[in-house]
């Protein structure tokens, strides 16, 4: 199990390790990108995604997950690349496109091999507490970088976005150490309309399954789409670019301690958790509305691990209103219906920022979260047989 985890948590830390994270999207206005044209691109890797799910998942059951998410790493280091060498609009598009692909390849692919592996060594019982172990590995690395960039900020976009083109090599390389897992189950997700039909079935025939999915599937749209301007925000504050870094790391230590302490969260009763996402609303808006870079950072900071605990927590409610026979379809229909409202909602807070400022679609994301979670809570408590 030591062995199994370390490789796994190995891999997720340098998935994570990319020096450029703190600063590619300050990279794009700096590169005369305007708002929409960097939401654009930042849809162009969500779409990549959500098309591209299902057909590799189909090739995770038929060659090597381990050489899947090799080349899953070399598709975004190649990514990276490209904008190293080509500083502009459509540099940027292609390397988020091949962005895309790695995200698709990677999603499913890793968890498929941790369970096999334990399948096969027969204790897939501690698939909870490897994936866990390895998601502490995604954060370390993700904050090790920007601690690192800080650091190092002065040596420039391109140096930064090359150094994380080569290290995606060591993320292959990572990979490649991971156990030539047996295949326990296939994934059968190669019928993808069929799946989609089939979960939209389960979940409207089982109360209040379907407010429950679309309540999450909102609420993770919402906040990924602040999820990669938080270095714009930071900048528009007047962070120079060290700063910018220490508070991206900020906010994955922030996520990293909430995800490790969301299940011991106080939110037995029905309404808490949606009360929980407008509280995270509530912060957002307050932080986009004093844009002070003291007090902006600290709730900025709250807001992530706030919304980190309700995105934990909502998704083991998701899971404990399914059947059995359900789960796999039910829980597709979520993955998609949330990556595509991650494409449209990040879309549309660049159009928003282009029309406005960054700092205003900052602010009407943090009201939408708070009537979403506040109206979700008056449901339940207007309905309180429903599935919470």
């Amino acid at each position: 199990m030591v062995g199994l985890v370390g490789r796994a948590a190995a891999y997720r830390f340098l998935d994570t390790f990319v020096l450029i994270f703190p600063f590619y999207t300050v990279m794009f206005t700096e590169h005369g990108m305007s708002p929409a044209q960097i939401g654009l691109a930042l849809a162009a890797w969500s779409l990549t995604g959500v098309t591209l799910e299902i057909p590799t998942g189909a090739l995770a059951d038929r060659f090597s997950r381990r050489w899947l998410l090799a080349i899953a790493q070399v598709f975004r280091g190649a990514g990276f690349l490209v904008w190293a060498l080509f500083p502009g609009f459509w540099g940027y598009l292609i390397g988020f496109v091949l962005w895309g692909v790695k995200s698709a390849l990677v999603s499913g692919t890793f968890e498929a091999l941790i369970f096999d592996e334990l399948k096969a060594e027969g204790r897939p019982q501690d698939y909870a507490r490897a994936i866990g172990r390895a998601q502490t590995g995604r954060f370390a690395g993700f904050m090790s970088a920007a601690l690192i960039a800080a650091a190092i900020a002065g040596i420039g976009n391109d140096a930064l976005t090359l150094i994380s083109s080569a290290s995606s090599l060591l993320g292959a390389a990572s990979a490649l150490l991971l156990p030539r897992a047996p295949r326990a189950a296939q994934a059968g997700r190669a019928d993808y309309l069929g799946v989609i039909r089939r979960g939209i079935g389960e979940a409207v025939r089982r109360p209040g399954v379907l407010p429950i999915l679309l309540f999450i599937a909102l609420m993770q749209s919402l906040l990924a789409a602040c999820e990669d301007y938080w270095q714009i925000f930071a900048r528009d504050m007047g962070l120079d670019r060290p700063a910018i870094a220490l508070f991206v790391a900020a906010l994955g230590g922030s996520q990293a301690a909430a995800a490790a302490l969301a299940h011991r969260a106080p939110l037995g009763k029905p309404a808490s958790l949606p009360g929980l996402v407008a509280a995270g609303g509530l912060l957002l808006t307050a932080a986009a509305a004093v844009f002070h870079p003291l007090a902006s950072v600290v709730l900025a900071v709250a807001f992530t691990g706030l919304c980190r605990v309700a995105d934990v927590n909502a998704d083991a409610r998701f899971q404990h209103a399914l059947s059995g026979e359900a789960r796999a379809t039910v829980a597709s229909v979520k993955g998609f219906t949330s990556q595509a409202a991650i494409t449209l909602l990040i879309l549309n807070f660049g159009l928003m920022a282009q029309a406005s400022e960054y700092r205003t679609a900052f602010f009407v994301h943090g009201v939408a979260l708070t009537v979403l979670g506040a109206g979700y809570a008056a449901w339940l408590l207007a309905r309180p047989r429903a599935v919470s």
